[in-house]
């Protein structure tokens, strides 16, 4: 007996190491929900500032600006790609965030997600299994989390105003003030980009650093993974103190609706893929292309996501942004779960396709 319950312990180590952001996020929201008394011990003591400096850290140390650099020659193709991840999917936000959630805050983390750029890991590791153009997907990986900073802050004021929300409960003028433009991208300038400039400037500068970076992924990864679930444990937990639930309901239209949106991104990365002609004329090259635009069209970035909605928690309260932290989560998952599915059937698709190929080559012989 003791043999076969070992013989599940491999099994069970290579799911989480292979499934560790999920669990860590659904981790934090139970604990938070569960307990909230440590969360908010943790919040009071500065934790989530250090954390997000770390998330954004540790990013930056794993930028590969140097392989990115090789798809400039694709123009059309770059165009497209940060046209979708900074403005249409963005704008598709306002509607988003307009959608019968209940409660409000929902509809806003929803919309909110829409705003923030590409996906930093998750985009890269799809497009590189699937055999698509990685250069391409790191280039537009790299470029829109950098512009994102100064788009985002133009955008995000009209996704709360289309939620129903404003700046409601906050009687500061300081604290409103956070939602105009240039105020809140000074502090993402503070909050994601000095860091993560930090971190690219070890790797980029430091002899051996990038080296020892590459060797060490998976552990950074880890950690990564770690810094980025506290955050919305400590703000679920802060939700939770103050007595404000969501019912299954509300988490189960939430659920549905993040399917949605992920749905119609892909949709509309994909019609645009086609009716533009984007790769070229060469059916094997556009569709490496076309792939790495469509799923990094369609990722959205959790740390970005969990750190802006962390910064408007003065001016919407602390228990609205623990609510919208959901949605934010719910994406996550939903985008993992679908581009899992999606990248195993075209792989399948590729296997059957090259299978018949060989067939055809060998019965003309």
């Amino acid at each position: 007996m003791a043999v076969t319950s070992a013989s599940w312990v491999p099994a069970v180590i290579a799911f989480v190491e292979k499934q560790y952001l999920p669990i860590a996020l659904l981790s934090a929201l139970a604990l938070g929900a569960a307990n909230p008394v440590p969360g908010l011990a943790a919040a009071k003591m500065h934790i989530p500032a250090l954390a997000t400096f770390g998330i954004f850290f540790v990013q930056g140390l794993q930028l590969r600006r140097k392989e990115a650099a090789s798809a400039l020659s694709a123009k059309a193709e770059i165009a497209y790609g940060l046209l979708s991840i900074l403005l249409l999917t963005p704008l598709l936000g306002l509607l988003v965030a307009q959608l019968p959630l209940n409660p409000r805050p929902l509809a806003l983390g929803l919309g909110l997600v829409c705003t923030v750029p590409t996906a930093l890991a998750c985009g890269v590791a799809f497009v590189q299994q699937l055999g698509g153009n990685v250069s391409l997907a790191l280039l537009l990986t790299v470029t829109s989390n950098i512009l994102g900073i100064f788009t985002m802050p133009f955008i995000l004021p009209h996704v709360v105003a289309a939620a129903a929300l404003g700046a409601a409960g906050s009687s500061s003028s300081s604290s409103a003030a956070m939602l105009e433009p240039l105020a809140l991208m000074g502090q993402l300038c503070q909050t994601i980009l000095l860091p993560t400039f930090i971190g690219a400037s070890i790797r980029g500068l430091v002899p051996g650093a990038a080296a020892f970076i590459d060797s060490h992924k998976k552990q950074l990864s880890y950690a990564n993974a770690a810094l980025l679930a506290s955050v919305p444990w400590m703000q679920i937990s802060k939700t939770a103190s103050q007595k404000m639930a969501v019912d299954l309901a509300g988490l189960a239209a939430t659920a549905a609706a993040a399917i949605g949106v992920h749905a119609l991104f892909l949709l509309v990365n994909t019609a645009a893929c086609r009716l533009l002609q984007l790769g070229g004329p060469d059916p094997v090259k556009a569709q490496k292309v076309r792939r790495a635009l469509i799923i990094v069209g369609s990722v959205k970035t959790l740390p970005v996501a969990v750190t802006v909605l962390s910064k408007l928690g003065p001016v919407l309260g602390e228990a609205v942004v623990g609510i919208a932290m959901l949605p934010v989560v719910l994406y996550q998952l939903t985008q993992i779960v679908w581009e899992s599915v999606m990248v195993s059937q075209w792989l399948a698709g590729d296997a059957a396709a090259a299978a018949a190929a060989a067939k055809q080559r060998k019965a003309t012989e």
